[in-house]
């Protein structure tokens, strides 16, 4: 599947604001399930951009603007081939919860069994994971029950939550978006020991009526691993595997490290954000 993305960010300050410095993670990565062809990012006010990897593999883009503007508009223009992950019917299955003893230790899964900055594990959460295991002794399976608790759960709802609201928070109050619904299977993947990486992107919702939610925007999802199997990606928000339609951007303990935008500069805060997200398929 071969599929377009163009992301538009628009800032209006209420006054010109100046020293302006961005980390923009907004280019695919190219791996094994997925083929970035092209990506073309653009900053206005014009200014040069430079390119390297985080700790966590994934591509910045980082700029600066010192001069006085009172606007900023960001632009990333992509082009994605992605292929299946797996077969669907042929999911990890049959992997026993014991086995994550193997894994504990491995510096691939070390930094998402902890606590990060929106992510804590508590006493708390456990026992909520507990029950939501149940009688399960597979770690697919487990994983699979926690995205579907909560997306059986709780409440998609837009504005009730910020990009700083911390998981205690939606656990408590079992609403949210995506990044909320990401944090909330993280953390209880965690707790019980599964591995589990925050992970943003895209998708193309191919239904007729375009019934997935999370659309029109950047999307958030979970990656958990399967010793033996590698990381399969969970979407808590339409209860689903991630399969082709989706378009990985990054990965991180959550959202602070993949954040689409993060930055810096001197002046009042933005009276207007605008956020815009096309996908569509081209082949």
């Amino acid at each position: 599947m071969r599929l377009y993305v163009l992301h538009k960010t628009h800032y209006s300050y209420p006054s010109p604001v100046r020293n302006s410095c961005n980390e923009l993670r907004l280019s695919p990565l190219s791996n094994d399930w997925q083929k970035c062809i092209t990506c073309f990012v653009s900053v206005f006010p014009t200014t040069k951009t430079r390119q390297y990897l985080d700790l966590n593999g994934n591509l910045v883009h980082y700029f600066e603007i010192p001069e006085d503007h009172s606007h900023l508009t960001i632009e990333s223009r992509s082009t994605t081939t992605t292929s299946k992950r797996v077969d669907f019917g042929n999911f990890p299955y049959g992997v026993p919860m014991r086995s994550l003893k193997e894994v504990e230790s491995s510096p691939e899964a070390r930094p998402y069994l902890q606590s990060s900055h929106f992510v804590d594990i508590t006493p708390e959460i456990w026992r909520q994971a507990v029950e939501i295991q149940g009688d399960s002794k597979d770690v697919f399976q487990t994983a699979y029950q926690i995205m579907e608790f909560v997306y059986l759960n709780y409440e998609y709802c837009v504005s009730t939550t910020s990009v700083d609201t911390h998981v205690s928070e939606v656990l408590k109050k079992r609403k949210g978006v995506c990044q909320d619904f990401a944090h909330a299977v993280i953390a209880l993947c965690r707790c019980l020991g599964i591995p589990a990486r925050y992970v943003s992107g895209y998708f193309y919702d191919s239904s007729r009526d375009q019934i997935m939610r999370g659309g029109g925007a950047s999307h958030a999802w979970v990656e958990v691993l399967v010793n033996g199997h590698g990381w399969f990606g969970l979407d808590p928000t339409n209860n689903r595997v991630v399969d082709e339609t989706y378009v990985l951007i990054g990965s991180g303990r959550d959202y602070r490290d993949v954040a689409p935008v993060t930055g810096n500069y001197f002046g009042k805060l933005p009276d207007k954000m605008e956020v815009s997200v096309n996908v569509r398929r081209i082949d």
